[in-house]
């Protein structure tokens, strides 16, 4: 299980890139949603197998998810240019915040 929750935290920091460089563009934020959703089922599977992690990690994380999602239903209707843009903006923020929040849990004190 040590090779999945290393999996995850490198896919978490390639997520949390796309998250602040490439979502701000349609087929980065494709790119970042997918990397995104790859991370959730690798987090889910993490859980099944027993371990923890922190409530806010994985509130934020799917909520930032579900913002990507909802920017991308955004982006396929007239005039809404700008709530993509607040959307995603909003979603990249809770997105990073998880990926520090999960980093922090991982490091020992």
């Amino acid at each position: 299980m040590d090779s999945v929750l290393v999996v995850h935290f490198w896919l978490g920091i390639l997520v949390a890139a796309c998250a602040a460089l490439l979502a701000w563009f349609r087929l980065g934020r494709r790119i970042a949603l997918y990397l995104l959703s790859l991370q959730l089922v690798l987090g889910l599977v993490l859980i099944v197998a027993g371990l923890r992690a922190p409530a806010p990690h994985l509130v934020l994380g799917v909520c930032g998810w579900g913002g990507y999602m909802f920017a991308g239903y955004l982006d396929r209707q007239p005039d809404s240019r700008q709530n993509v843009l607040v959307v995603t903006i909003l979603s990249s923020a809770l997105i990073l915040l998880a990926a520090f929040i999960g980093v922090r849990a991982a490091t020992p004190v």
